[in-house]
């Protein structure tokens, strides 16, 4: 469902200042006037009901039913996405906005960077954290999308989380190991709950980065097509995996 997503300096409120990029997405992209009310959401989940008192500000108060003010219900699918978490090595210049952008409105459950051996990017600056907040919330408005992405720091490959119970931990790599499988086979073959993926920056993954996560229980696959672009193979794994696991 799409709501309207307060920014982190919300802390619960009863009223919300309208910056600037707020006001034309609810009054000139939405077309809603003073006086009409809507859902809202904090960073912690919780709903509000919205209702706008003028051009700048809004009233703002709890609600435990969200879907009495939704803006609308695009979606016709209604179930419950598999949650798929991305482990994304940063690619260069504006390329995490661009993957960012298109996992969120995807529905993954969290994007998290990180840093390998190839990337040439360690980390993000300031205003590339501004930047890529402000993508993330108008993706999340414009889809639907329950996806946060972790910004706050850039980890590196080999401190992964560990694999939960039930979690299929999935590698893309460029090239065929000793034990790849395509990512279908991989899927039809394996019992699972949850899915993360780790995704290579423009060099992709080292051959001792590979060995370092299989060792630790990631599985490596293939995706069957040609060779993809660091910022279009996770958007393309997602898809087949949301694909694949809803026809299961």
């Amino acid at each position: 469902m799409r709501v309207f997503l307060f920014d982190k300096s919300f802390t619960g409120e009863t009223t919300y200042t309208l910056k600037k990029r707020d006001r034309q997405y609810l009054i000139k992209v939405l077309r809603l006037s003073v006086g009409e009310s809507f859902t809202a959401k904090d960073l912690e989940g919780l709903y509000y009901k919205a209702t706008i008192i003028d051009e700048n500000t809004l009233a703002v108060e709890r609600t435990d039913n969200p879907e009495d003010t939704l803006l609308d219900h695009l979606s016709a699918f209604t179930d419950k996405i598999i949650p798929i978490t991305v482990y994304q090595c940063l690619c260069k210049g504006k390329k995490n906005e661009t993957i960012l952008r298109m996992l969120t409105e995807a529905g993954v459950e969290s994007v998290i960077f990180i840093k390998s051996q190839y990337t040439q990017e360690k980390d993000f600056t300031d205003h590339e954290r501004e930047r890529l907040e402000t993508i993330m919330k108008e993706a999340v408005q414009q889809s639907g999308s329950l996806t946060r992405a972790s910004l706050d720091e850039v980890i590196s490959i080999d401190n992964l989380p560990e694999i939960k119970k039930d979690e299929l931990r999935i590698i893309l790599h460029q090239s065929k190991r000793e034990k790849t499988q395509t990512i279908g086979r991989l899927l039809s073959n394996s019992s699972y709950s949850s899915v993360s993926i780790i995704v290579g920056s423009e060099g992709g993954l080292s051959d001792e980065e590979c060995e370092l996560l299989e060792n630790r229980g990631a599985r490596t696959a293939l995706l069957p097509t040609n060779i993809l672009r660091a910022e279009t193979a996770g958007i393309y794994a997602v898809g087949a995996i949301e694909s694949m696991s809803e026809a299961r």
